[in-house]
């Protein structure tokens, strides 16, 4: 009876321990299947997102687009060492529109240092600002308010060099 209690003990901690492997997994930093853009898409929409209403207001970005989204992204949102594009499309008047972007190079220690003035030669996504072939490209459809009370369908779109 010993032998038989002792190899079911041993069956048990063998499959405990794969069970804890398996969720580790999926825990850890760089242990997922998770590309950087991937998780870097999901942390810049939690920090452009109106909490209350789920949308993404575009009108409050009118004025002084560089200085509100550099507010709005947290730094651990972008990935370190990597430079980064943001930016929010949706149509108007029929033509695929830019309501927002911002642009953060991979220098700096702070996200003033890290990005680039929409006027700078090199703003913009990774062709305009030479970037290499393995450029990462994630996109998600958002809700974005263009003004109060109209809100349409766009896409946050966001690449990483």
């Amino acid at each position: 009876m010993e032998p038989i209690a002792a190899l079911f003990a041993v069956m048990a901690l063998i499959t405990a321990v794969g069970l804890y492997t398996v969720y580790l997994g999926g825990v850890l930093p760089g242990m997922s299947d998770r590309t950087t853009e991937e998780t870097t898409i999901d942390r810049i929409w939690d920090d452009l997102e109106d909490d209350e209403r789920g949308v993404f207001p575009a009108y409050e970005y009118d004025a002084a687009m560089d200085r509100n989204m550099r507010e709005a992204i947290d730094q651990a949102s972008l990935p370190n060492g990597k430079n980064s594009y943001v930016a929010v499309r949706a149509y108007e008047d029929g033509e695929p529109t830019v309501f927002a972007s911002a642009h953060f190079d991979s220098d700096g220690d702070n996200l003033r240092d890290r990005q680039l003035s929409s006027t700078h030669p090199d703003y913009g996504p990774p062709d305009a600002a030479g970037a290499p072939d393995e450029t990462g490209v994630a996109t998600r459809s958002i809700s974005v308010e263009v003004t109060e009370a109209d809100i349409r369908g766009g896409t946050l779109h966001v690449e990483v060099w």
